[in-house]
């Protein structure tokens, strides 16, 4: 899905626009949304440029009207506290990725941040235990090579510096 412009209500007027950073991004839809979404989109007309979601009677859905008609009352069936905001799922998507062990470049990709110091200004403090698996897996690389001794003579298992050797022997 391509995200190439934002609806924002201001003073009670929808104004359509370019993104918050001008920029374009594509966010990849994990495949049991996008069959959710396929399935939703099928049975209306293909236009390109119409919202994906409607109100009730066309047109746009308006924040205010969304937040209480259907996202609240969605929050309770859930067993979620109704103080949880929309955008708190964005937090949580961003979270669920970073326990997975997404890449953070991934992470601003996905999330569309401007740079990555956005993206780890926002969520670095869900990081802590990067060095901690990064030692994990010098460790693991350690043992493998332990035991496949071949392994290190391989071109694919160590990266030989030339200018650094160079250096070295001066």
């Amino acid at each position: 899905m391509k995200v190439v412009e934002s609806a924002s209500e201001v003073g009670g007027r929808l104004v359509l626009g370019s993104t918050k950073t001008y920029a374009e991004w594509t966010v990849r839809l994990p495949r049991f949304l996008r069959d959710e979404l396929a399935a939703y989109l099928a049975g209306r007309p293909r236009d390109p440029d119409a919202f994906v979601f409607v109100a009730p009677r066309g047109g746009p859905l308006r924040h205010n009207n969304f937040y209480q008609r259907l996202f609240c009352p969605a929050l309770i069936r859930a067993g979620l506290p109704v103080g949880v905001r929309f955008h708190d799922l964005r937090h949580t998507c961003a979270a669920l990725l970073i326990a997975q062990g997404a890449h953070p470049k991934a992470i601003q990709a996905h999330l569309g941040h401007s740079s990555i110091q956005v993206t780890m200004d926002r969520y670095g403090h869900l990081f802590p235990d990067a060095l901690e698996h990064l030692a994990d897996r010098l460790d693991a690389a350690r043992a493998a090579a332990q035991t496949d001794p071949a392994r290190t003579q391989r071109h694919d298992a160590v990266v030989e510096l030339p200018a650094r050797q160079a250096q070295n022997r001066a």
